[in-house]
């Protein structure tokens, strides 16, 4: 069953309905975990790029990883003008990345 699908056509909703993570979440990963602005961010299951833009306005790279397309096609839109910023097609077993 091709479970990529589930979320076709609710990227607007998503969008507008999901809030972000909590702002003192990315503070720990940046406080606690050595996260900085030179990190390079994979971001497995990325929908709409809510946690990827987070991480972007602090300056990391960041590979949104997202299987949907109307999801995937949505942060492409959302976060066009991050240069630090790479849409990837793959989900969690098949990222496609190489570090």
């Amino acid at each position: 069953m091709d479970t990529t699908k589930n979320f076709d056509g609710y990227a607007k909703d998503y969008t507008v309905g999901r809030p972000s993570y909590a702002a003192e979440l990315i503070d720990y990963l940046f406080n606690n975990c050595n996260l900085n602005a030179e990190s390079v961010i994979a971001d497995i299951g990325s929908g709409t790029g809510k946690l990827s833009r987070q991480f972007l306005e602090r300056g990391c790279q960041v590979y949104a990883v997202e299987p949907n397309n109307d999801m995937r096609h949505t942060s492409e839109i959302e976060l066009a003008d991050y240069e630090r910023f790479y849409s990837v097609l793959g989900d969690a077993e098949n990222t496609t990345l190489i570090f």
